[in-house]
């Protein structure tokens, strides 16, 4: 590996159902396996094993948008509770490592600031953590350095 084969975070894009979202910050998203113990006869290290998983993640926005507000309300309000298709999409020409898309299905926000305010002038951001339900590697970064 070179240096110049990592790649850089900036160099990346965010997808909602197709649109971009040129407002992002900061975007991740993880699996977490779910395990139970399983006590082992003649072992003292506790087994474990996997049942199941889970999908998490958090999005960070530049508030410039009532997107999430709307969502929100309208659910709050009687209508439906929306899931959604995330696209994140790495592509560091400089890196020579290809492009990697993930895709996560039946993303669900957990939770929208209403409303913030911040007298020190700073940019307003919201954080929407979410959950998801499936996931796909379109395409992905090479294995191998040449």
């Amino acid at each position: 590996m070179r240096s110049f084969h990592t790649i850089s975070g900036k160099e990346g894009r965010l997808f909602l159902d197709g649109e971009e979202l040129a407002y992002i910050k900061e975007f991740e998203a993880t699996v977490e396996k779910n395990k139970t113990e399983v006590p082992i006869m003649g072992r003292r290290m506790m087994g474990h094993k996997t049942i199941g998983g889970s999908g998490t993640g958090t999005a960070t926005f530049y508030k410039v948008t009532s997107k999430f507000v709307r969502l929100m309300m309208d659910y709050v309000k009687g209508g439906p509770d929306r899931y959604f298709t995330f696209q994140a999409v790495l592509d560091d020409n400089g890196s020579g490592r290809g492009v990697e898309r993930v895709t996560l299905y039946d993303v669900n926000f957990d939770s929208a600031k209403i409303a913030g305010l911040n007298a020190e002038g700073e940019a307003l951001e919201e954080e929407v953590p979410f959950t998801f339900e499936d996931l796909d590697l379109p395409e992905e970064l090479k294995d191998g350095f040449e």
